[in-house]
């Protein structure tokens, strides 16, 4: 399931991460590889502010629907 249809508060560790070679290295540079754990930590104005290796990272919901949890 996507990580943008997730709730608040959950946490969830990344299956895969989709998209073309561009993005997955961009979200891979963030953190966002599999087995890595997430938490969702709010959702502010159609972002999602995730949590991940102790950082937060805001994402938009087309990257966030990249990442299956």
């Amino acid at each position: 399931m996507p990580l943008s249809m997730m709730d608040v508060g959950a946490k969830f560790r990344i299956k895969t991460v989709g998209g073309n070679d561009s993005v997955r290295r961009h979200l891979g540079d963030m953190g966002f590889v599999e087995g890595a754990e997430v938490t969702i930590v709010a959702e502010m104005a159609g972002s999602l502010i995730i949590g991940i290796h102790e950082t937060r990272v805001a994402l938009n919901r087309e990257l966030a629907q990249k990442i299956l949890v």
